[in-house]
């Protein structure tokens, strides 16, 4: 008679480990691919006294617009920065992600000037001289005048904003004197001063945000106004957009010169509880003339808004 085939018991739990081990490394997943989604955290930019409070992770590029021009610097890390002097506005960003920046206006702002040392002990007041009063600034007389009168927003266009003035007598206002521009347009201002050479004061602005601007510009008690519109340069006004699962698709995209927008271009991704708020948000660019973006699982959102060169589109959430 022929004997049954029998295992020792040590040697049938050492195959039994072995299988459940190899049924168990054929059952893991791949890890996720999260290639299509690139967040973008936001520097912070705030002021403190005579001081610039910049937080993020460096390397951190910070511009302030002063009356002598743009003033630029570029921090490792978060830390401070004394504010220039006069400084009307200033702007934080990412050196790695530009697109995605901060700005802070400080025409509102209390920023202390530096004072000149005080002696300490009080010296007795001087005899008061009879001094002429100082001469009186000459009146001014202008032009200001915008180019061009329409601009699409995303394609290359700026506006050239030049101010003209004249002393009496037809001579050009001195060099250095001081002129504040201001453009506004529903929620959007933009405000910036330059110095006069040779009569001439000029500027270059892009706006954000469609619209009809109003400039206006000031020096002493001369003033002036002019209009330009901008609108978007999105060929049909604003992207087609699909949201399916967890994917969002924009495009194909191309200006109204037929060009497709630069890859790099930013588009703003926001998503929107029913009250409105925002829930979550992220910066994404334009590659190959569309934009393919995961978006993650937000609990309490019901629409996705896509931003892109002042135009922006609407899906509900799937």
């Amino acid at each position: 008679m022929t004997r049954p085939l029998s295992l020792h018991p040590a040697l049938l739990g050492l195959l039994l480990l072995l299988g459940l081990v190899l049924l168990l490394g054929s059952c893991q997943r791949p890890p996720p691919d999260t290639a299509g989604l690139r967040l973008t955290p936001l520097p912070g930019l705030s002021v403190r006294g005579a001081q610039l409070q910049v937080t993020g992770t460096g390397p951190l590029r910070v511009a302030c617009d002063t009356p002598a021009g743009p003033v630029v610097r570029t921090l490792p890390r978060a830390g401070t920065l004394p504010v220039p002097p006069g400084a009307l506005s200033c702007e934080a960003a990412l050196t790695a992600a530009p697109e995605g920046r901060v700005a802070l206006d400080l025409t509102q702002a209390q920023v202390p000037q530096a004072q000149a040392p005080q002696s300490q002990a009080p010296q007795p007041p001087a005899p008061a001289l009879s001094r002429p009063g100082p001469t009186p600034a000459p009146p001014l007389s202008g032009t200001l005048r915008v180019t061009p009168s329409r601009i699409g927003l995303g394609e290359r266009e700026v506006w050239t904003v030049t101010a003209e003035l004249s002393a009496p007598g037809g001579r050009p206002a001195p060099d250095g004197t001081p002129v504040l521009l201001q453009a506004t347009a529903g929620t959007e201002r933009l405000s910036a001063v330059r110095l006069t050479v040779s009569g001439v004061a000029r500027w270059q602005l892009t706006p954000a945000t469609p619209g009809q601007f109003t400039f206006t510009a000031q020096s002493g008690d001369w003033q002036a106004r002019a209009r330009a519109a901008a609108r978007s340069g999105l060929l049909g006004g604003r992207p087609r957009a699909v949201f399916t699962g967890r994917v969002l698709t924009l495009g194909p995209l191309r200006w109204e010169d037929g060009a497709m927008p630069d890859d790099g271009t930013p588009v703003r991704l926001r998503a929107l509880s029913r009250a409105g708020t925002v829930v979550w948000t992220a910066d994404v660019t334009v590659a190959a003339g569309q934009v393919r973006a995961e978006v993650p699982r937000l609990p309490g959102a019901v629409t996705l808004r896509a931003e892109l060169a002042g135009s922006e589109v609407s899906v509900a959430w799937p």
